[in-house]
């Protein structure tokens, strides 16, 4: 999976599997950033799971849209859109990210279109971000 690299480097795949969460702010936005270890490491990401600590029946959930280089709904540029959960309470999104060594895989909360983000301040968001990491051998 992902862009294949030029033919004289040597990678040795692994499994990749991060997590992280954050604490929505008083308009129910929120960010957790993943990127690689090392400028040495790429990573193909083929699942992204998101959860929050609301209950089941809540009726505002945010939104988790994940990008590449991005910290903001408000400041990403659709071109570093990767996709998008309709509800970040117990979703996943499944396909292909490439995340080089120069980027990082902005997973964004946000309060969903036409709802004020009050409902949701202070909610815990995780995410747990999975696929495979690429370290290159000289």
């Amino acid at each position: 999976m992902g862009t294949p690299p030029p033919s004289h480097w040597v990678e040795i795949p692994a499994q990749l599997k991060k997590s992280g969460t954050v604490t929505l702010d008083s308009s129910g936005n929120g960010f957790i950033s993943f990127d690689p270890d090392s400028a040495r490491q790429r990573w193909v990401v083929t699942q992204v799971v998101v959860s929050t600590n609301q209950v089941s029946t809540a009726t505002v959930v945010p939104v988790v849209t994940l990008a590449l280089n991005s910290t903001g709904i408000t400041t990403m540029s659709q071109g570093n859109q990767r996709g998008s959960t309709w509800s970040g309470n117990q979703d996943e999104w499944n396909g292909v990210i490439e995340v080089s060594a120069c980027d990082f895989l902005g997973v964004l909360f946000s309060p969903p279109p036409g709802q004020s983000g009050t409902p949701l301040s202070g909610v815990v968001c995780t995410a747990v971000v999975t696929g495979t990491k690429y370290n290159r051998r000289a």
